[in-house]
């Protein structure tokens, strides 16, 4: 029993001084910031994306500043979609879009640029849970919910012909407010066009 005792004392001794650590080593892999602008490829692929969108759900988007790293795993994980396909590199680092790049993917004022940070608390403060509680109707409070959502997107992948493209969105407007998609999409024509149904998504 004593021995036991020690054994559990050095092992959470360990996980504690471990913890600084962990720590740096998530720091660390925090995103770099890419120096240089979205090209009008991957513009053009964000703006097909986003057309489909606002067409059906919202004709204003709160759209995240900065894109995400693509993942292969996990609920928006991108290896699923890339069989089949000879895919680049993805990339290890994120872009800013600019107010020039919102212009050209969606009529001027339709979409708001947000950082990160900022999109979060719009959400968490406009939770349709929250306005439920406040005594808002359900309809009233998803409708306020959707209109302070947040909307991101993932790095683009393209495969090496750069005639498909893999990318990630997400939504979210509250705590069990949301949805994400992984999608392929196809150049025709010189349009980008989505190929077939998502291969990842979620909704709540």
């Amino acid at each position: 029993m004593k021995l036991r005792f020690v054994v559990g004392c050095m092992a959470v001794v360990a996980a504690l001084v471990a913890l600084p650590v962990r720590a740096q080593d998530q720091q660390e892999k925090k995103p770099v910031l890419s120096m240089s602008h979205l090209s009008d490829k991957q513009i053009a692929v964000y703006k097909a994306v986003l057309r489909e969108w606002m067409s059906h759900e919202m004709p204003t988007v709160n759209l995240a500043a900065l894109t995400k790293l693509a993942e292969p795993d996990g609920m928006q994980g991108y290896k699923d979609c890339a069989k089949g396909l000879e895919i680049e590199k993805p990339s290890e680092m994120i872009h800013r879009f600019m107010q020039a790049d919102a212009a050209r993917m969606a009529p001027d004022g339709a979409i708001t640029l947000l950082e990160p940070r900022r999109g979060n608390e719009q959400v968490h403060e406009n939770d349709p849970e929250q306005g439920m509680r406040r005594g808002q109707s359900i309809e009233d409070a998803v409708k306020n919910g959707f209109a302070h959502g947040l909307f991101s997107f993932t790095e683009i992948i393209f495969d090496k012909a750069h005639q498909h493209a893999i990318v990630s969105y997400g939504f979210v407007c509250g705590g069990l407010c949301g949805h994400a998609e992984t999608l392929v999409l196809e150049l025709v024509k010189g349009e980008w066009v989505r190929a077939g149904r998502g291969c990842n998504n979620w909704i709540s």
